[in-house]
């Protein structure tokens, strides 16, 4: 059996269910990861992960709600005031609340911010804006 996942399945793939799952039921399995659709994008881009000088870290976050901690999302302030380049998967559907979020967190509007849809695939589509235009841009641009 086989079972192709694109990207890293565990960087928000549920790879680690999966795996558990496997592994409580007996059957032997290995993954193979693949570079993560974060990176890819930002490659596809030509946007670096990070640079020297810049950026210490990197935030690799989930832009979907959900239902761990009752409900609750990311405290998008606490990332902002890091002041490091936040990676954002599966955050269309929140994009305006998320980039509002971040500039209450204290992220200036015209923090460079991009979208990237369909990383690497045919359909590839790009935004590049500042924070506090992105949504709209994105909008204009016709990514759902």
């Amino acid at each position: 059996m086989l079972r192709l996942k694109g990207g890293d399945p565990n960087i928000f793939g549920r790879g680690g269910d999966e795996a558990l799952a496997l592994a409580r039921a007996g059957i032997a399995f290995r993954v193979l990861p693949g570079v993560t659709s974060g990176f890819a994008a930002l490659a596809a881009a030509r946007i670096p992960a990070t640079r020297r000088g810049v950026s210490r870290a990197l935030i690799l976050a989930t832009g979907h709600a959900t239902d761990d901690a009752g409900g609750a999302d990311l405290d998008w302030a606490a990332l902002a005031r890091t002041g490091q380049p936040i990676v954002i998967y599966m955050g269309l559907g929140g994009l305006e609340s998320i980039a509002e979020a971040l500039m209450a967190g204290g992220l200036p509007a015209a923090t460079p911010a991009a979208v990237v849809a369909s990383a690497t695939c045919p359909e590839e589509r790009i935004v590049i804006a500042d924070l506090g235009s992105l949504a709209a841009r994105t909008t204009e641009a016709g990514i759902r």
